[in-house]
C-alpha cells in the first residue's frame, strides 16, 4: 500500500487530533469523543483511514498513559467495531440512528475489551464485564452524544474541501 504525502499528512494530523481528544478528558473515565471521532472518520474518510488513525491514536496515547498489551486489545476491538460500523452506516443514513448505532457498537467495544482483560487477568468474563458496565455505558452515551456534533463539524469541513479529501 503506497500512501501519498497528502494522505500521510492527513493521517498524522487526525492521529494527533485524536490523541488530544482522548487526553483532554482523561479525568473523566470513558467520557471521550474519540470513539465517535473514529466512527465519523469511517463515514467521511473510509475504513482504512479510520483504522490507521485509531491504531496510531491508541499507540500514541498508550505511550503517554501507560503502554501494555491492552493497547493491542483496544486496536483489535476498534478494528472490529469500526468494520461493523462501516457496513452498517451504509444502510443507516439518519444521524440520530447512526448515533444510536455508534453507542451500541461502543457497548460492544466495552464487552470485547472486558473479554480480553478477563482472559489476561484469569478472571471470569461476566463479573469482569458487569463491574465495568457503568464505564461502558458512560462511554456509549458519550459516543452517541459526541457523534452528531462531530458529524456537523465534518460536514462543514467537507463543504470547504475538494471532493478528493473526503468521501
Amino acid at each position: 500500500m503506497t500512501l501519498k504525502i497528502k494522505k500521510l499528512t492527513q493521517i498524522a494530523i487526525l492521529s494527533a487530533l485524536g490523541s488530544v481528544m482522548r487526553l483532554s478528558l482523561v479525568a473523566f473515565p470513558n467520557v471521550k469523543p474519540i470513539t465517535a471521532f473514529f466512527f465519523v472518520l469511517v463515514i467521511y474518510l473510509g475504513l482504512g483511514t479510520a483504522l490507521l488513525v485509531a491504531s496510531l491514536t491508541m499507540t500514541l496515547t498508550g505511550l503517554l498513559l501507560g503502554f501494555s498489551v491492552i493497547i493491542f486489545a483496544q486496536i483489535v476491538s476498534y478494528a472490529m467495531i469500526l468494520t461493523a460500523g462501516y457496513f452498517l452506516f451504509k444502510h443507516v443514513r439518519q444521524v440520530v440512528l447512526q448515533a444510536i448505532l455508534a453507542g451500541i457498537l461502543t457497548m460492544c467495544w466495552g464487552f470485547l475489551i472486558s473479554l480480553f482483560s478477563a482472559r489476561l487477568f484469569g478472571s471470569s468474563i461476566w463479573p469482569f464485564w458487569l463491574s465495568g458496565l457503568p464505564f461502558d455505558v458512560a462511554h456509549a452515551v458519550s459516543t452517541a452524544l459526541f457523534f452528531p456534533v462531530l458529524i456537523i463539524i465534518f460536514k462543514q469541513i467537507n463543504k470547504g474541501q475538494n471532493n478528493d479529501n473526503f468521501r
